[in-house]
């Protein structure tokens, strides 16, 4: 009897140990034990912080506040929702809307104690200052983990700023049709097609800004244990990358470091293109963590088979909200057009009137437009200097009509 129970602790000490090194890579959460008396929590740290303690959800307690220093936590998910919340990332990373919409969801799925969060990623890249809001967002996650799965659906994978999202998520599980890598930095200064930036803005501006975003993508993947030369890579055409073994250990330089007594085993990238890697190259040389055929199967390694799903569709539901505001931009644009037609001929004053109120409102409309969504381009103090134009010209015709 005493050795079955003997048996039985070792086998929940080897659980809580394996959970441990699965899911301990930063404080996600679960079982909270006071380093003092001894209390024992259930729950999941959210975001949230004052006075020094941070706000925890336990099922004992409710909601309390945690000063999380005097406390032994172990991610075991004992106190986890058993659900995963999904976001997506399915077109270029171009519009503010859309980043901060996805910022805003992280920050708010983190908080609601899921098992993870699942980051569905299928981007040809896009602007980098929105691609760098994207990975602060995800890196500033400490109470919840964030698992990149790249698929290669009709944007192929994670190519250039898109490799950069993936690495800054805890982990990264590929689709075996999906592709990560070609992460240059270019620019559409002047021409609007995209060139490198040793073209744009000349050979030492070029590399200081390229240099910036190679140190940059190194560093991410560094810290998940990825392979930090190949990430850098993926951003500098220049860079030759070979595997070599020592003493059984597996290390990634560039050939001209490479020492006699180490076996070359790979050659990662050669000089004059830039590292993109298939799902199964990924996982080879760890950039990924593995290669999976379905969102089903990513689940299952992760243990959440039986888990709540909740897609999050604020990024997909901003992007139809730009698309809305911009259609409401062109009507106006074409009622005004309309205007100024009207007004290359002579009107009776009342029309007139009749014309300067409508347009006022129009650029009021238009002012709200440009400050509520950047993406749709419109120099507000343009606006604003033709709308007083107008107010003036209204109250000028208001005043000479009186008078007639």
């Amino acid at each position: 009897m005493e050795v079955s129970r003997m048996k039985k602790l070792q086998v929940k000490i080897l659980a809580v140990f394996l959970a441990t090194l699965a899911f301990s890579s930063t404080c996600f959460a679960d079982t909270f034990t006071h380093l003092q008396t001894g209390e024992v929590l259930y729950g999941y740290a959210t975001g949230r912080t004052e006075g020094g303690k941070t706000f925890v959800h336990t099922q004992q307690k409710g909601e309390a506040k945690l000063n999380l220093a005097e406390w032994n936590i172990i991610a075991d998910r004992l106190g986890r929702n058993n659900k995963v919340i999904i976001l997506t990332i399915d077109d270029a990373i171009k519009f503010e809307i859309e980043t901060e919409a996805l910022v805003q969801a992280i920050t708010k799925a983190a908080d609601q104690g899921p098992l993870f969060i699942l980051l569905e990623v299928d981007t040809p890249g896009g602007r980098v200052d929105l691609t760098q809001r994207i990975c602060a967002a995800i890196m500033e996650v400490r109470n919840c983990q964030v698992v990149a799965f790249t698929r290669g659906d009709k944007n192929g994978g994670a190519i250039s700023a898109g490799v950069a999202v993936a690495f800054a998520c805890d982990k990264i599980y590929m689709s075996n049709n999906a592709v990560i890598g070609a992460a240059m930095m270019t620019t559409t200064l002047g021409t609007g097609r995209p060139k490198e930036l040793k073209k744009a803005y000349g050979e030492d501006l070029g590399e200081k800004f390229s240099s910036a975003w190679r140190a940059k993508l190194a560093s991410m993947a560094e810290q998940n244990h990825r392979p930090g030369l190949l990430a850098r890579a993926m951003v500098d055409r220049d860079i030759e990358v070979i595997e070599v073994s020592e003493a059984d250990k597996r290390i990634f330089i560039e050939p001209v470091n490479k020492r006699p007594r180490q076996r070359l085993v790979h050659t990662w990238s050669k000089k004059g293109s830039l590292l993109t890697l298939t799902a199964a190259e990924a996982a080879k040389c760890k950039i990924a963590d593995k290669v999976v055929s379905s969102r089903e199967e990513l689940l299952r390694d992760l243990g959440a088979e039986n888990a709540e799903i909740v897609i999050n569709n604020d990024v997909q539901n901003a992007r139809i909200e730009l698309k809305r505001a911009r259609g409401q931009l062109n009507r106006i644009r074409k009622s005004i057009d309309f205007k100024i037609k009207q007004s290359e001929n002579p009107q009776p004053v009342r029309k007139v009137l009749k014309i300067l109120r409508s347009a006022k409102g129009e650029f009021k409309t238009l002012i709200k437009l440009a400050k509520k969504y950047p993406d749709l381009r419109l120099n507000i103090q343009v606006l604003e200097e033709e709308l007083n134009s107008i107010e003036a010209d209204y109250e000028k015709t208001k005043m000479e009509s009186r008078r007639r």
